[in-house]
């Protein structure tokens, strides 16, 4: 058993207490055999507080235990963010107790801790949706996998590097195209036939598209503007040569060249302006996304690690009250 590293595990709802609690028990039982000091994050909406009730003598006794409720509407992979931002613990895992055996878990934590990288499941085959996803990586900063797990494991120093980008809900699942941070891939045990599709609701896969979306909307935005831009450059080069062929022909139909000017004034003045507004929007999606956007509404916690502490490198004297006081010598 470790007893030199904390070790928080976040688990996400997504089937409803009454199908996740009991995957928890399972889960501190094999924590607290390979580690003396742990944390278990469970988050979930604040509307499956109500399902938790029938299970409160289930949850009393499991040790170490965080309830994190995120407001309603907050997304499975925004709730996932919570919970790598919220953990205390030397070593991070945020998972999908589908995908990995918990001995596999407790392996791959001390190894992340001790190799210092971000571990991300791998699945040696992918679904047959593996084509969307190769779609959707080239519109995304991430490299999109079908063989990419839900379960991930990031070293303290390193969970900043992570947690920190406007993309960090997508960066939790699949690894940056620019990471700062060493990622390696492991191998999840015995999910390799696992398809897509069994076991994710429909909802985070929904979820999971609308964030990859969104962490591509200052590339969209960038290649309007730049496309403006030369729409814009292109209309002016058209109004310097209608000037020109008004001052070297001496024949000019009547009326193209005012036609002329009229149309690369407009349609400079349209793709300057529309360059212009998705700089703006860039500006203030940046800004939107440049803070916390944790909405936590409450949290139940049953933790206590200092009942465990024992002294360490400490020589105790056996030395009474008046030892101490008259410096170890006897009266007299």
């Amino acid at each position: 058993m470790r007893s030199d590293i904390l070790v928080s595990i976040a688990v996400v709802d997504e089937f409803g207490p009454a199908a996740t609690v009991p995957r928890l028990a399972e889960l501190a039982k094999e924590l607290s055999e390979a580690f003396l000091y742990f944390e278990v994050l469970y988050i979930l909406p604040e509307s499956a507080k109500a399902g938790l009730e029938p299970l409160s003598a289930q949850l009393a006794v499991l040790p170490n235990l965080r309830i994190i409720f995120a407001s309603d509407g907050t997304r499975f992979y925004r709730r996932r963010l919570i919970g790598a931002l919220e953990a205390i613990g030397d070593v991070v895992a945020v998972l999908d107790l589908d995908e990995l055996s918990i001995p596999g878990l407790c392996r791959q934590l001390a190894d992340a801790h001790g190799r210092n990288e971000v571990l991300i499941g791998w699945r040696a085959s992918g679904s047959a949706a593996s084509w969307s996803y190769a779609l959707l990586s080239l519109i995304s900063r991430s490299i999109i996998s079908a063989q990419t797990a839900r379960t991930i494991i990031l070293p303290r120093n390193l969970i900043h590097s992570v947690t920190s980008r406007r993309s960090a809900a997508l960066d939790l699942r699949f690894e940056p195209r620019n990471a700062l941070s060493r990622y390696r891939h492991f191998d999840i045990d015995g999910a390799t036939s696992r398809n897509s599709s069994g076991g994710h609701s429909m909802s985070s896969r929904s979820e999971l598209f609308l964030e990859i979306l969104l962490s591509g909307v200052p590339r969209y935005l960038k290649a309007y503007a730049a496309a403006g831009f030369g729409v814009m450059l292109g209309a002016v080069a058209y109004g310097i040569y209608a000037v020109a062929i008004l001052l070297l022909r001496e024949h000019v139909a009547e009326g193209w060249f005012s036609t002329a000017i009229v149309q690369a004034g407009s349609t400079a003045f349209i793709a300057g302006g529309m360059s212009m507004l998705a700089i703006a929007m860039i500006a203030i999606y940046e800004h939107q996304h440049s803070g916390d956007d944790r909405v936590i509404v409450d949290e139940i916690a049953n933790t206590s690690f200092f009942d465990k502490i024992s002294t360490r490198n400490v020589e105790l004297a056996d030395s009474s009250p008046r030892d101490l006081a008259t410096g170890g010598k006897a009266d007299g």
